[in-house]
């Protein structure tokens, strides 16, 4: 009798108690104490934050490729609408700047807008509910051994979707020397930029067997070289004691839909702001150099559009800085026409396959286009296609990146070393590569 007179004492209290009393904050962190006996397992941990980050990556790419089209579309009609303006056979610079110029370098830029608040959406979602902070935690083992805080992690992550966003998001990191060597190398994470030229390539001179093997290949060097590269520069340039990694894990929240709007907001202004400027400034550039000096217009009688369109990029800037590059890109085993579609993907890398398309004559292509694939197979080798991905993958990164990048570390000396390391770095990798290639082949 004592022990049923008990509990039902105990049972009117409980009951009194949650029509009373709301949950306290000793209770809110005794829940999250339970969910982080989970999250930051020792051995769930790690698996149970990829699955997570495949996710968010998963909800960005298959969510933002529709409103990617849209925006595509959009552009495409308004630059159908301003050629409208002047006569079919005209021959403007007013209008190929404003339609191949203006249009097609900021829409090359707000096309990735979708992408870009998706992602901002999510990360939101995971930092104002806690979990980004449990997040640098887990990776905080693996980044200190290179001399990195575990929140550098994050960053480098989402370098591969895009540099622009993720050295944007180096502002996590306190110390500057961990901010610094993190810009430098987030451009080391391939971005999904690259991949129309993997895509092109690697079934242009590899087996379909090998096609998997070859892509995770090429994105394994990328993180590769990159601790290595933070490592070096943690003990040379940027030598310093790592900062301890010790904080506070808040207790998980439900983010509310106001804190997440407003953040995915601010920085996919900061995306516009910052990247769209100088894309602009940079594609007039770029419009300039490949449509200049004009070629005289006997030089193209009797030639098609295409061929046309070839002997113009040839005569203009780019196509001439090009062929001037020959006997500087040759040990690499690059010849005039890799040169010419390199110099056309320092706006964005995916131009590459464009510019090829291009040089070959065949118009507008992409890396789908088989019949580009069997003119690369023809002049070109698979040790040449491999090291054609192996520049493209450590050298210097798009001009906006670079932008960025000079905005992040607040100086030009940092954005400078960045491109020219790189290309100095790809142009030995790669060269290395190709010569003990030939020797072993």
């Amino acid at each position: 009798p004592e022990i049923v007179i008990a509990d039902r004492r105990y049972g009117v209290i409980s009951g009194a108690c949650q029509e009373a009393f709301r949950p306290s904050v000793e209770s809110r962190h005794t829940a999250s104490d339970a969910a982080d006996s989970v999250l930051l397992h020792r051995l769930l941990g790690l698996p149970i934050f990829a699955l997570l980050m495949y996710a968010v990556f998963a909800l960005t790419f298959r969510l933002g490729d529709p409103l990617m089209g849209w925006i595509e579309t959009a552009f495409e009609g308004l630059a159908t609408a301003t050629a409208g303006l002047w006569p079919p056979d005209a021959d403007s610079p007013v209008k190929s700047l404003l339609v191949d110029g203006i249009l097609g370098g900021v829409g090359g830029v707000v096309v990735f807008l979708p992408n870009i608040l998706l992602l901002f959406l999510a990360i939101a979602i995971l930092e104002d509910s806690g979990y980004m902070a449990r997040a640098a935690f887990l990776m905080d083992r693996v980044m200190h051994k290179i001399g990195l805080h575990g929140k550098s992690f994050i960053p480098m992550l989402i370098g591969f979707g895009c540099s622009i966003p993720a050295m944007m998001g180096t502002r996590i990191l306190e110390d500057r020397r961990n901010r610094l060597t993190t810009l430098m190398i987030i451009p080391l994470m391939s971005c999904g930029a690259r991949l129309p030229i993997y895509a092109l390539l690697i079934p242009a001179f590899f087996a379909p067997r090998w096609h998997g093997l070859m892509m995770w290949l090429i994105y394994m060097i990328g993180i590769g070289l990159a601790i290595v590269c933070a490592w070096l520069l943690r003990k040379t340039l940027l030598r310093g004691e790592t900062v301890p990694f010790v904080m506070e894990l808040p207790p998980y929240r439900v983010p509310t839909l106001r804190g997440v709007l407003l953040h995915m907001w601010q920085r996919g202004g900061l995306y516009l702001k910052k990247a769209g400027t100088v894309i602009l400034a940079i594609s007039i550039v770029l419009w300039a150099m490949t449509s200049y000096p004009k070629v005289g217009d006997e030089a193209l009688a009797g030639l098609s559009e295409e061929e046309a369109g070839q002997a113009a990029l040839r005569h203009s800037i780019a196509g001439r800085v090009g062929s001037a590059l020959g006997p500087v890109i040759r040990p690499m085993g690059f010849d005039e026409r890799i040169g010419t579609a390199l110099i056309g993907a320092l706006a964005a890398k995916e131009v590459f396959v464009a510019q090829l398309g291009i040089v070959y004559s065949m118009g507008e292509t992409d890396e789908e286009s088989e019949t580009l694939r069997g003119k690369l197979r023809q002049d070109y080798t698979p040790l040449q296609g491999f090291c054609i991905m192996l520049f493209a993958l450590i050298s210097a990164p798009c001009i906006a990146t670079v932008a960025v990048c000079r905005r992040e570390s607040g100086t030009w000396t940092w954005a400078l070393f960045q491109f020219a390391g790189l290309t100095a770095l790809a142009y030995g990798i790669t060269a290395i590569v190709y010569q003990v290639g030939r020797l072993l082949l």
